[in-house]
């Protein structure tokens, strides 16, 4: 089948033109007038309607937005139909997604109908015809929230799909890069430790500013994956960091991390204490680092200090793993 004629709008900053387009063409939009098809048909060059900031909208019929307030009114079996009807034509169109308009905000809306009725392999269908290179942030964020639906559901499989097609770019634009960030960001919280990896190995490839974070979760989500190499590798590609960067205690944290796992707890008290003093609360990785000092306080003998240490983990961070795990000890005796 070959691709539907969609009316569509033209917005040039001076000018209106209603259109039929009819497909895609070597990166050129082919359009012909609105009204009976009379073989005529216009080439619009993608470039050079990005140069001339036009702005593409696809017009669409009442029953449409009539379907966009159902869901609204969270009554997402009654406006699937609809939408599926009007929506699925669209996806021959995603080439056309660094134009900016309501394209990828009307896909958007429909893979929120098929998350919100089940329909889990038809989303991922969806999501996965979307050009992240091209994709606007809100378009990979809502990607992004779809894996972690299928995760929810249980949706295995859909979920690993999803993921491969995700990763599958190595070079991406700063602000998608940003959003995986994140989105590495909320696995590795959630401890889906080889998730998170994937995703920083991407943007630490890219030029960024997150460059040299994502290197170092990396090495270690590598080290919670039970890597024995990469952490090391990542650790010693990185430049001289100093203790006024960002990410200078959680380079102490892993290099500490890797020398208990050798058992040098001398060495990696050391680095746990350097660590500790030059970070603060708000990082992220600030309970663990508290955690590890109470541990390498007992390690060390220092019972009273390894006590204090935890309770305060458990009292600073209530809702963290690390204070979980802090308690458990405390509960156990196991200092």
């Amino acid at each position: 089948m070959g691709t539907s004629e969609l009316r569509v709008q033209l917005q040039y900053p001076t000018q209106v033109n209603d259109f039929i387009l009819t497909e895609v063409e070597n990166g050129s939009l082919v359009l012909r007038p609105v009204g009976r098809d009379v073989g005529s048909r216009v080439y619009l060059e993608l470039e050079d309607l990005k140069r001339a900031r036009v702005v593409l909208n696809f017009l669409f019929p009442k029953e449409y937005y009539d379907a966009i307030e159902q869901m609204e009114l969270r009554n997402a079996s009654r406006a699937l139909p609809a939408l599926r009807r009007h929506s699925s034509p669209l996806l021959d169109y995603l080439a056309l997604s660094s134009l900016p308009g309501n394209l990828q905000p009307a896909v958007i809306s429909y893979i929120d109908v098929l998350s919100a009725t089940g329909e889990w392999k038809d989303a991922v269908d969806v999501a996965m015809r979307i050009p992240i290179p091209d994709s606007s942030p809100q378009a990979l964020r809502r990607i992004g929230k779809l894996a972690f639906e299928l995760q929810e559901n249980g949706e295995a499989a859909e979920l690993d799909r999803l993921q491969n097609y995700i990763t599958s770019y190595e070079t991406l634009p700063r602000e998608q890069l940003e959003v995986l960030m994140d989105l590495g960001d909320q696995w590795r919280e959630s401890g889906e430790y080889l998730k998170a990896y994937k995703l920083y190995r991407i943007i630490q490839s890219n030029e960024g500013p997150d460059q040299i974070q994502a290197r170092l979760w990396v090495a270690y989500c590598s080290f919670y994956l039970g890597h024995k190499i990469v952490p090391r590798v990542f650790l010693d590609t990185l430049p001289d960091m100093e203790t006024s960067d960002p990410g200078y205690s959680l380079w102490e944290l892993i290099q500490a991390r890797i020398r208990i796992e050798n058992g040098d707890f001398t060495n990696a008290m050391r680095m746990v204490a350097e660590g500790k003093m030059y970070s603060s609360a708000a990082d992220p990785w600030y309970p663990e680092l508290l955690h590890t000092l109470a541990i390498l306080y007992g390690e060390l003998g220092l019972t009273e200090a390894s006590v204090s240490a935890h309770r305060e983990v458990s009292t600073l961070f209530p809702n963290s793993k690390w204070a979980a795990e802090s308690l458990s000890i405390l509960d156990n005796n196991q200092i």
